[in-house]
């Protein structure tokens, strides 16, 4: 450390104190992100890959672990009930039935802004976005699904409506969406 030039009474600190802190910061934030960008690399849109299910978070959010990593996924273009409502704990149950401790395929959307992984999961050559439509425990996202396929979902939604399957017993069912605004 070299502290001659600096004028008397003015402070002289070492200059590995200024940069250390920034170097371990910088170090940290490259091994965290070495693993979720090498799921995010790996999850390009209409990219399919494998991952184990860990964790069953609700009826549409799972957490895999793929590259060593866990990772929060949720169901594109659908939605299941809040913990609050009618029917959540038979639409989380289904999904932990389905796929808890499987391996899954995966095909990546987008991320939200929560920092999960928005994607369609298979598990058997079985789609569990349309599994949980069918049995009447998810509604088609009226804000988010707008690719041609939810037309085909719209039509699974309605044939279980039609049926009375799952949260349509329910005279009066209210979409997700709608009870979280009431329930600000």
């Amino acid at each position: 450390m070299v502290c001659e030039s600096v004028p008397e009474g003015e402070c002289c600190l070492p200059r590995f104190r200024l940069w250390t802190p920034g170097l371990l910061l910088l170090i940290s934030c490259v091994f965290f992100f070495q693993g979720y960008e090498s799921c995010r690399a790996s999850s390009d849109h209409n990219t399919l890959f494998s991952a184990s299910v860990v964790k069953i978070i609700d009826g549409d959010t799972i957490e895999v672990k793929h590259l060593g990593k866990k990772l929060r996924v949720r169901l594109w273009g659908i939605d299941t009930p809040e913990w609050q409502q009618q029917f959540s704990h038979k639409a989380r149950e289904f999904t932990r039935h389905h796929v808890q401790g499987r391996q899954v395929e995966l095909q990546p959307k987008a991320w939200d802004k929560y920092g999960r992984l928005v994607a369609m999961v298979e598990v058997g050559g079985r789609s569990l976005n349309e599994d949980l439509l069918m049995e009447g425990l998810a509604w088609v996202h009226i804000y988010y699904c707008k690719e041609p396929i939810c037309r085909e979902w719209r039509q699974l939604e309605k044939e279980a409506r039609l049926a009375r399957r799952g949260l349509w017993q329910d005279n009066n069912p209210v979409p997700p969406w709608k009870w979280k605004q009431s329930h600000k």
